[in-house]
């Protein structure tokens, strides 16, 4: 089995434009992103997929393969389908580029889902971690997965999903890991977008709204998105003070 990692980049976000290249612990973020992608056991090779010449001065600097891809994507995912169309491979998994911590084990674990899944004909995995903070359940950039007892995600949402009205159930956090075959990315890319992902902002809820099953897996704590200039001093200091280690 070929399994290929993309880290989606692009320049342009709300809250912290250039965010793919700014640097932490003295290297470009995603060049964090692309080490802990290639030290995972299950892949075979890693590629940057972005739309902004300045991502891809970055990538050549640091020796990091990448590819140009259309300006018009709406999510990552639609860029990593776009990737796919030229290189083939058995599995792809979604890395996202704002989570310079993921560790290798949680790749590698989204993967393993994705494989033990295709036989009940299941083609998409994601993470989660077990449990989220006060804060985490209160900051609308953390995703919830509700996550079922078939191993499968009853639902996403940005609320800390669920609802403790009988009784109490700490929600999970959502890890920035997606693993597709060759199908379910074609038919990602033939979806549109659905009122509930864009309402929710959430590119994988366009597979939940048409009815499909996405595997989901308990991976390890302590990656942190970097969705502002404080999230990335924080992952500078969890580096610096070894608690980001591999």
């Amino acid at each position: 089995m070929t399994v290929l990692a993309v880290i989606p980049a692009r320049w342009a976000s709300t809250r912290f434009p250039g965010k793919p290249v700014t640097l932490i612990a003295g290297r470009p973020m995603i060049a964090h992103v692309w080490d802990r992608a290639a030290a995972a056991a299950a892949v075979d090779e890693v590629v940057i997929a972005t739309d902004d010449e300045r991502i891809a001065e970055v990538c050549e600097a640091n020796r990091m393969t990448y590819e140009m891809t259309s300006g018009e994507h709406p999510t990552g995912t639609d860029r990593l389908a776009e990737v796919a169309r030229n290189r083939p491979a058995d599995v792809y998994i979604n890395v996202q580029g704002d989570e310079p911590l993921i560790h290798p084990d949680s790749i590698d674990a989204v993967a393993r889902c994705l494989l033990d899944a295709i036989p009940r004909g299941i083609d998409v995995a994601t993470g989660y971690v077990d449990g989220a903070s006060p804060e985490q359940q209160a900051d609308p950039s953390v995703v919830h997965l509700l996550p079922g007892m078939d191993g499968c995600a009853i639902s996403f949402s940005r609320y800390p999903i669920p609802y403790a009205m009988g009784e109490a159930m700490t929600p999970t956090v959502h890890v920035g890991l997606y693993a597709f075959t060759p199908d379910s990315l074609a038919r990602y890319a033939g979806y549109e977008r659905g009122p509930v992902e864009r309402a929710e902002s959430m590119e994988i809820l366009r597979f939940l709204e048409r009815g499909e099953r996405v595997a989901a897996v308990a991976v390890a704590p302590g990656s942190i998105g970097v969705d502002t200039p404080e999230d990335a001093a924080r992952v500078e200091a969890l580096m610096k003070a070894g608690e980001g280690a591999q």
